[in-house]
């Protein structure tokens, strides 16, 4: 759980230094430059980076979720195939 959240905080100032970093750049040299709206400057750069965020560990876990199937099937098929033989013949 601590991992996510600042997996989630990584990805969200990424982001928001992604999208605003022209924006910071131009306020810099002219400080007349209108203001950015909050929308665009904070809120999508935040729902970008828990989207992303959420996402990703959605896929880690569909990862897992294959993974463990995949052992499961692997255990099964080798229990059929070498797990009946006759040690007698």
């Amino acid at each position: 759980m601590i991992i996510t959240i600042v997996s989630m905080a990584v990805n969200t100032l990424i982001f928001l230094m992604v999208f605003n970093w022209s924006y910071i750049q131009k306020r810099r040299l002219d400080p007349n430059y209108p203001p950015k709206p909050l929308a665009q400057s904070v809120f999508f750069p935040v729902s970008l980076g828990i989207a992303y965020t959420i996402l990703v560990d959605a896929y880690k876990g569909i990862l897992y979720y294959q993974l463990i199937l995949f052992l499961v099937v692997a255990v099964v098929l080798f229990w059929k195939l070498y797990g009946f033989k006759n040690n007698g013949s």
